[in-house]
């Protein structure tokens, strides 16, 4: 045991050493010493200059040696100049992750080893005079926001928390406060025809300063360097160090052409209606995306999630699963540095039940964008599937970290802890579930999902009444989406009322809902499973 723990103290030191670059100096300094040498020994004598002048060039180099050694321990070179080397913290115990709390945000410092930066991307203001452009204003803000997350000395507010404020009216440091953030971006789009007027600014929340800030006035095909300069703008306002690789990731454009990014931004806006028709719309906008850059591997991507969410949410088909997989092959082969596109392809890997190799897709998407919270909120529901309930337990957390107001996370965390008899876990995950359902009911009134997800939640935590008038509430929002049916039957499973949920789940089936791998492990329809009647709508999905 004491041998183990001296070479990891030697391991240690060589790693500091390493770190704190003392290595490279001692290379360069032989080999720079070394030239000195060779030099006065070939040049001193003959100036004629003494014996021993040869001798001292040779004694100043090897004193100097251990000087250089110090120099190096103690300070660094960088591009902010000479700086004392900062202690190593790797003796730390690195803190779990944990939600964002505005009520006591984290102090932000620039720089490398500090504290990441906060910031938050709002929803561009759609200035063009028709609301049918609000897909594009979205689209600019929502696209920052993707290049700010691949930086890791950012912490970036996510887009549901962000969204949310779409179209209400607040003041900035109350949305700094709610979200969490120290610095917040806004801006407005003004589009017409084929050129496009984007203002943004950059406000230091604690003094309500403006940071940075600048109009663009240029034609739409500009519309990819207008988004780059703004990230670039924001990484120098806020005095962020940027690695070759990190500065490549924010200057990436996904497709030079402005139209295939113009459907591209029209499918997503379908897209996250969340609805069977929203889904089929978004199809469409994606494939005309590719009628216009046949190598848009983000827009395969999201022709991909548009068949994946087909499957699990509205039209369980083996053709839906077959072209999920598909797409999701082309957008990896296209690009295989996108966390997106692999993201994409493990959601399509999991509905067709190849869970390994989805596995290895959602463990890289990870790993090319620690916060890209879809990565890590579908691995978490696929693990669900196969009955992993610790790992998808962690994943569920993982995602909730990164989006601390997300609703969705916390609600299935709430599940798994229920069915592993981790009783607080489970009281204080529903709780957040409520929590960051009513927050978000506050700015969408009509929203299904938070509705019917809260309510299960309100179930769980005894509150019937609450519980029952949320389910109706999400039924009459739209009571012909199967997703819709489904959830509301599991409230009224909650419930003891069989009945209302057995009609409600076989109509949910007839509609087209038939993710079997979810169904069988929710634990919400446990109080049915004996039913005849559940064992016969079970046996109508194969």
């Amino acid at each position: 045991m004491a041998e183990a723990q001296d070479k990891s103290g030697i391991g240690q030191f060589i790693a500091e050493l390493k770190r704190r670059r003392v290595i490279r100096v001692v290379i360069l300094y032989a080999i720079v010493g070394w030239v000195v040498i060779e030099v006065a020994s070939t040049v001193l004598p003959g100036l004629n200059l003494p014996d021993w002048s040869v001798t001292l060039v040779i004694t100043l180099v090897a004193l100097g040696f251990p000087i250089a050694v110090i120099l190096a321990w103690a300070f660094d070179i960088g591009p902010g100049g000479v700086h004392k080397t900062a202690p190593t913290q790797e003796a730390q115990p690195a803190p779990a992750p944990a939600p964002e709390s505005p009520a006591g945000r984290e102090p932000d410092r620039a720089g490398d080893g500090g504290q990441r930066r906060s910031i938050a991307v709002l929803p561009f203001v759609n200035m063009s005079g028709d609301a049918e452009n609000e897909y594009f204003s979205d689209g600019i803000s929502e696209e920052i926001l993707n290049l700010l997350t691949k930086l890791p000395q950012l912490r970036v507010s996510s887009r549901t928390s962000s969204f949310a404020f779409k179209g209400k009216e607040f003041d900035i440091p109350a949305v700094a406060e709610r979200l969490g953030v120290s610095t917040v971006l806004e801006g407005s789009v003004r589009r017409a025809g084929e050129r496009v007027r984007i203002t943004a600014q950059l406000i230091d929340t604690d003094t309500d300063s403006h940071l940075w800030s600048e109009t663009y006035d240029r034609q739409l095909k500009d519309v990819f360097a207008i988004q780059d300069d703004i990230a670039n703008s924001i990484v120098n306002a806020l005095r962020v160090t940027l690695t070759p690789k990190e500065r490549r990731a924010i200057q990436y454009v996904a497709t030079s052409d402005a139209q295939a990014y113009d459907y591209y931004l029209r499918g997503r806006k379908f897209f996250y209606s969340m609805t069977k028709r929203a889904f089929h719309h978004a199809l469409k906008m994606y494939e005309q995306a590719i009628a216009q850059d046949a190598n848009y591997a983000l827009a395969y991507a999201g022709i991909a999630d548009a068949h994946s969410f087909l499957f699990m949410y509205g039209e369980t088909t083996p053709e839906n699963a077959m072209k999920a997989d598909e797409a999701s092959i082309r957008a990896v082969e296209l690009d295989g540095d996108s966390a997106e596109a692999h993201a994409s392809r493990g959601i399509a890997l999991s509905i067709n039940e190849r869970y390994e190799e989805a596995e290895q897709e959602f463990e890289t998407a990870m790993m090319l964008n620690p916060a890209l919270f879809e990565a890590h909120y579908f691995y978490a529901r696929d693990c669900f599937a196969q009955g992993k309930y610790e790992k998808a337990a962690r994943l569920f957390a993982e995602a909730e970290s990164i989006n601390p107001h997300d609703y969705q996370s916390p609600r299935f965390l709430g599940i798994i802890y229920r069915k592993l008899g981790r009783r607080q876990e489970f009281v204080d995950a529903e709780q957040r579930t409520v929590t960051a359902a009513e927050k978000h009911l506050e700015m969408h009134p009509d929203d299904a999902r938070a509705l019917y997800l809260g309510a299960g939640s309100l179930m769980t935590m005894g509150e019937r009444d609450r519980a029952r008038e949320w389910a109706e509430r999400a039924l009459d929002a739209d009571r012909g989406e199967p997703a819709v049916l489904y959830n509301v039957a599991c409230t009224y499973s909650l419930m003891g009322d069989k009945d209302r949920a057995l009609e409600l789940l076989d109509d949910a089936v007839r509609q087209g809902f038939g993710y079997r791998a979810w169904l069988e492990k929710d634990t919400d329809l446990d109080p049915v499973r004996d039913d005849p009647r559940f064992a016969k709508i079970l046996a109508r999905l194969g």
